[in-house]
């Protein structure tokens, strides 16, 4: 049986925000022949009913035990759209998906299929403690981005870290010897994920040249790409990553073909293999980022960080160590199956993939784990849940209290994960939410960023402002929660 025949009958799930559902179907192949040419099998037909069935696998983290929940991949939807996963969505004259973000299109110039164009600078010993910062120092957060394209221009442009000249499609960094730290959850939720990416990754390779430096922080939707797990993918993002990086992956895998894509059995091959660990951008990309990082007296994070983290892990330096070996780890040779020819059966192919789910999960540094309401540093809301109010928590602010002073000389943390109604500080000044939902898969937020000048003070205390894309510069004192009241 020919490969494009194999390819229409090895299939898996689709995804969508809420869950991973099946694709239904009338009629597939319950057995797939063998992919070398020269073998000859019969392959039966017959009707399945649709499974929906969403098994939970459990592993054990580092930290607290957590339980992981995978979908469990069946037979189902056969079909040569399902092994590519968003593969045949119509295009424009350029390339583009017509449903995407026609913004794209700026990037068709560059070679945006392969990883050096989301390359960061290699991550260097002390990069996540830059604790040694000349006086006046100008640091610059936000939070989640969500794959929208907009939003993160609009932080950048209340960053002013952009050159006058950049537009949405080129970015020029001028920010001179500014540190920007994104606080994660690039992915999900939106259309334009490897837009925004590419957008970043320039300005972090540009900011250097100025003396500058771009932080990215690994969020729990960077965690769950990394496990096979789409549940968050926009549609249109997964077209995106297919149309920009599926027909380059070909051309590197499997001798130009697509048999590559039988591995990950139609669950968005593309995706997952540019996000998984030893992916398409781990080397370049994932394996450079960090989980936390010191900035000054300020300590970065997606969610949140605690002393047990701390001292579990093994303080930050291990954390981000664990998480860019992890990147960087091979699957054992039973997962290496690019070529394909390994399968003989439908049930093979969701066996290995599977496998590959939970070998993705066990190995997985447990500061990277979770799921929701996880104690981990990036699924935590015990410092910004509810948001716009105090901490429900009654231990958050000994907790808080308790990490900053086992870091030293760190006077506050600052957070994405929990959308917040606009920038703001709880538990005493010490816990920043600076995920504002700006991104229109999230709450189309008004984008503000958060900046410290370190030291900038007559009393060499950091002055901490926000601001907004109007270019209003808002004192740290107005965005101040207490336990009585928060007027929006």
């Amino acid at each position: 049986m020919n490969s494009s025949k194999i390819l229409a009958q090895a299939g898996g799930f689709n995804s969508n925000r809420a869950a991973l559902n099946f694709v239904k179907t009338s009629t597939i192949l319950s057995t797939v022949a063998a992919f070398a040419p020269t073998t000859k099998r019969n392959v039966s037909s017959k009707r399945l009913v649709e499974n929906r069935h969403l098994s939970s696998l459990t592993s054990k983290s580092n930290y607290n035990c957590q339980k992981r929940v995978y979908p469990s991949i069946s037979k189902s939807s056969f079909t040569t759209s399902s092994i590519k996963g968003t593969a045949g969505n119509k295009e424009n004259e350029k390339g583009v998906p017509v449903s995407s973000s026609s913004l794209a299109m700026g990037y068709l110039d560059e070679n945006i299929s392969e990883p050096s164009s989301y390359s960061i600078p290699p991550f260097q010993k002390g990069d996540d403690m830059l604790t040694d910062l000349p006086k006046g120092t100008r640091i610059i957060s936000f939070g989640d981005v969500h794959g929208d394209i907009l939003a993160l221009y609009k932080f950048l442009q209340a960053s002013q870290l952009l050159h006058p000249e950049s537009t949405i499609t080129n970015p020029i960094w001028d920010g001179g010897d500014s540190i920007l730290v994104q606080c994660g959850d690039i992915l999900d939720r939106g259309a334009e994920e490897l837009f925004c990416l590419r957008y970043l990754t320039s300005l972090a390779r540009q900011a250097p040249k100025q003396g500058g430096k771009v932080i990215l922080l690994h969020g729990n939707h960077e965690a769950l790409n990394a496990n096979g797990l789409f549940q968050y993918a926009d549609r249109n993002g997964n077209q995106e990553i297919e149309v920009v990086l599926g027909k380059a992956l070909d051309a590197k895998r499997s001798e130009g073909t697509e048999r590559w894509r039988i591995q990950y059995a139609g669950n968005e091959p593309s995706r997952w293999a540019a996000f998984e660990p030893n992916g398409w951008l781990a080397e370049q990309l994932y394996s450079n980022m960090s989980v936390a990082a010191v900035v000054g007296r300020t300590v970065f994070v997606h969610a949140g960080l605690t002393k047990d983290h701390l001292q579990s892990y093994g303080g930050i330096e291990k954390m981000n160590e664990e998480a860019r070996t992890w990147f960087l780890s091979k699957y054992p040779e039973e997962l290496q199956n690019d070529d394909g020819f390994k399968f003989r059966t439908v049930q093979e192919v969701i066996d290995n993939a599977n496998l590959r789910a939970r070998t993705a999960s066990k190995t997985m540094p447990g500061c990277l784990g979770g799921t929701i309401g996880a104690a981990s540093p990036v699924w935590m809301r015990d410092y910004s849940s509810p948001n716009d109010t105090t901490p429900k928590s009654p231990f958050a602010q000994k907790m808080i209290d308790e990490c900053l002073s086992e870091l030293g000389d760190v006077e506050r943390m600052v957070m994405g994960h929990t959308p917040q109604n606009r920038i703001n500080a709880a538990l005493k000044g010490k816990a920043w939410r600076v995920d504002v939902g700006a991104s229109r898969g999230v709450m189309n937020g008004v984008p503000e960023v958060l900046e410290i000048i370190h030291k900038g003070g007559e009393n060499d205390e950091d002055v901490i402002h926000i601001l907004t894309v109007e270019g209003d510069r808002i004192p740290a004192s107005e965005r101040q929660i207490d336990a009585m009241d928060f007027l929006l």
